[in-house]
């Protein structure tokens, strides 16, 4: 029989027969239309259950943030503390940490070298409800921090957000803005 004769173009190969006869994929519209449906509704129930969930979980998660803002505050304050008391009355913890005990449960904080002059006058004044600016002054000596009048103004002046000072007569007292 003679290819040509028959006029059946086909190419043999040594794992198929490829021919024009062969069927190839048809894409059928009204297929892909109902798995899109399908698709949609299946994402639309499992979008209900992460809100349903979400709304379930969500007095936790704004507990956590709190705690975490708080906790935040607490480990800033406790660095500030420090830095004006000195590293040396806190040590304890990091002997015990050397000797091996564990210390998982202890709380340690990491403090930069020195402490700005801001920092250590808002510690102070966190300690107080109000200050007289001279006093402040006296307390940071007595920390030994030297700061000179201007710098404790200028201090102020750059941190109104932190501080907040008012004059009565000649006196100048500074609180902390609530």
């Amino acid at each position: 029989m003679n290819t040509q004769a028959c006029n059946i173009d086909s190419t043999n190969y040594l794992t198929r027969v490829d021919s024009p006869c062969s069927l190839n994929h048809v894409i059928r519209f009204g297929d892909i239309e109902k798995r899109l449906n399908q698709q949609f509704t299946e994402d639309e129930r499992q979008l209900k259950k992460n809100y349903a969930e979400q709304n379930r979980l969500r007095p936790e998660v704004i507990r956590f943030n709190d705690l975490e803002r708080e906790a935040k505050a607490r480990e800033e304050r406790m660095a500030r503390v420090i830095m004006l008391l000195g590293e040396d009355k806190f040590i304890d913890t990091r002997r015990e940490l050397l000797k091996g005990r564990d210390v998982s449960k202890e709380i340690v904080t990491n403090t930069d070298d020195k402490l700005p002059l801001w920092l250590a006058m808002k510690a102070i004044v966190e300690q107080t409800t109000e200050l007289q600016v001279v006093d402040l002054q006296d307390t940071l000596q007595y920390f030994k921090i030297k700061a000179s009048r201007q710098a404790v103004e200028s201090a102020l002046a750059s941190h109104r957000e932190t501080f907040e000072t008012k004059t009565r007569g000649r006196d100048k007292f500074v609180s902390l803005k609530r």
